[in-house]
């Protein structure tokens, strides 16, 4: 597949509705080859994933578009009939960029509470793309062990530059990346990443380990302001066994713990992978 085309899924739970509606729609999806990449779904297998494209997950045949860039979501309205005219329509209006996306969200907080910013789709360009801050981004799942021992170790960190009045330069903050759309691609949990100020289109993934001293290392040396906080190492020695054990408890939780929807996605996009690279060669029975 090539990289930054569009995926259309196509949901159907029979090979036979399957094969009817991909001889239905294969004229649209030949008139927009090279632009857009069609594929056939099995909803029974792969179901979850229309969860992921904003879709109902039990309502089958269904038909979205997925912006593999912006992870922006277009789902085609599911108590609409599918025929070629209608889908043709939908497709024409989204290439011409007629079509809003569809944006899942939690409601914006009402307050923040706490020293940790709270991100949800709605808010998240307003406190992530602010330019005159550095911003540390948690990507959580609320089932995810490790995020969930992570936690408190976040909340202290977010305290330290609040208390030392840094808030204007630093935001520490946090989206529940399950419940809300995010335009980052994230591939585990938890994925930390920091939005500089002035240079947000290049965000730096973290990749070193989750504790405080650490995090606030990292903040310092790859934020534009490069501002850094005392961290005072008594408390952390007090509070060390039960971080452990927490950590320990995460790791095996997060071992044990598997996204049926993360499965879908990953084995819808190869399944769309391979029809679109075969799409050069002979049909395949996915590709249109």
């Amino acid at each position: 597949m090539a990289t930054g085309i569009p995926l259309a899924y196509i949901f159907a739970e029979t090979e036979e509705e399957r094969n009817t509606l991909s001889a239905l729609l294969k004229t649209v999806a030949e008139k927009h080859r090279g632009a857009i990449s069609f594929a056939t779904i099995d909803a029974k297998a792969f179901g979850a994933h229309a969860g992921n494209l904003n879709l109902k997950a039990d309502q089958f045949p269904a038909f979205a578009i997925q912006d593999t860039v912006s992870n922006k979501k277009y789902p085609y309205d599911q108590e609409a009939e599918i025929t070629e005219a209608s889908i043709a329509k939908f497709v024409d209006q989204y290439v011409a960029g007629k079509i809003e996306p569809s944006i899942k969200s939690e409601p914006i907080p009402e307050k923040q509470e706490g020293p940790v910013q709270i991100i949800v789709a709605k808010n998240y360009d307003d406190i992530v793309l602010d330019n005159t801050k550095d911003v540390l981004v948690e990507f959580y799942a609320p089932w995810c062990g490790h995020c969930k021992a992570l936690a408190p170790k976040y909340d202290i960190l977010a305290g330290l530059y609040v208390d030392a009045g840094l808030a204007d330069k630093v935001t520490i903050a946090k989206v529940d990346a399950t419940a809300n759309d995010v335009p980052d691609e994230i591939q585990g949990f938890p994925t930390i990443k920091l939005y500089k100020a002035g240079d947000k289109k290049n965000p730096v993934t973290y990749s070193g380990s989750r504790s405080i001293e650490d995090l606030i290392k990292f903040i310092k040396e790859d934020g534009k302001h490069a501002v850094e906080v005392t961290y005072e190492e008594e408390s952390a020695a007090a509070q060390k066994p039960i971080v452990e054990s927490m950590a320990e408890q995460a790791a095996a939780a997060t071992e044990a713990a598997k996204s049926a929807g993360e499965e879908a996605t990953e084995a819808v996009k190869s399944a769309a992978s391979e029809a679109s690279s075969a799409a050069a060669g002979e049909e395949t029975h996915d590709e249109l």
